[in-house]
């Protein structure tokens, strides 16, 4: 058995996918299985992924019902390493990303949820400066500070960097289809009560950032204004939050659209 599955869910990125399993094939860490979900590809994708099969262990599994949700909880039935390693079909890793976060997990067995340090792109492949919040990414690598940013409904790890040990899924569950566009945000608060978190210090993963028209801002901190009340009343959070108001908030106050 793979000591780690590789989930990847794909719906038509033959652009960019080539990219992201080469990244793959040149980790210097290789004890691994891809487990690449066809969520209704109809383009080259799939055979682009199936061109690698020589040189990765990969299994292509299918997941009809659409949206990301549904096919990483697909692909997450056919995982079966000790840990569960992300990425999308436009991003890629480093060479040396998977054999430094599976050494970091091995030397601090608390830690279940480790990230990295991210370089954004753009849909084309430049490199961005300012994150989708209007600041540069630099993700906490404390546990605590990591948590506090996810009271407040901040997402303090970026997916597709992400490395977790699959057996906390046996204490949350999958992904919430309630949340597809916080799927991860939403994870990451409910794994808060059963593990410790991380990133390493260290651009490990190229990130691609679209814009969604369809994103909206306030399901994030209504997850951390939940999540904080649920845990706060089960004694996991001491003290109280300082309130903070957010940028879209006072750009609706400004236009006379708050409620």
């Amino acid at each position: 058995m793979r000591r780690v599955s590789v989930l990847i869910p794909l719906h038509n990125c033959e652009k960019t996918i080539r990219r992201s399993m080469m990244s793959i094939k040149n980790q210097t860490y290789q004890d691994m299985k891809v487990i690449a979900v066809d969520n209704n590809c109809t383009d080259g994708t799939i055979s682009i992924v199936e061109e690698f099969s020589e040189d990765l262990d990969i299994k292509v599994v299918k997941c009809t019902i659409p949206g990301i949700t549904p096919a990483l909880n697909e692909g997450l039935r056919h995982c079966s390493g000790e840990f569960v390693a992300r990425l999308d079909g436009d991003d890629l890793w480093y060479p040396e990303k998977l054999e430094k976060q599976i050494a970091f997990l091995d030397e601090n067995p608390e830690i279940g949820v480790i990230g990295t340090q991210i370089r954004l792109l753009d849909a084309e492949g430049n490199v961005e400066e300012i994150g989708t919040m209007g600041r540069k990414v630099n993700y906490p690598i404390d546990d605590q500070q990591i948590k506090s940013f996810l009271i407040y409904g901040q997402n303090p790890i970026c997916h597709p960097a992400v490395v977790i040990r699959r057996a906390l899924f046996s204490y949350v569950g999958g992904y919430e289809h309630m949340f597809p566009k916080a799927e991860d945000l939403h994870l990451w608060l409910k794994l808060f009560a059963h593990t410790k978190f991380s990133n390493i210090d260290e651009v490990l993963v190229d990130y691609t950032q679209r814009k969604d028209a369809d994103y909206d801002a306030r399901v994030p901190v209504v997850l951390g204004d939940m999540y904080y009340s649920l845990y706060k009343k089960a004694g996991l959070i001491k003290g109280d939050r300082k309130e903070r108001v957010w940028d879209w908030q006072l750009d609706s106050s400004h236009h006379g659209n708050a409620r």
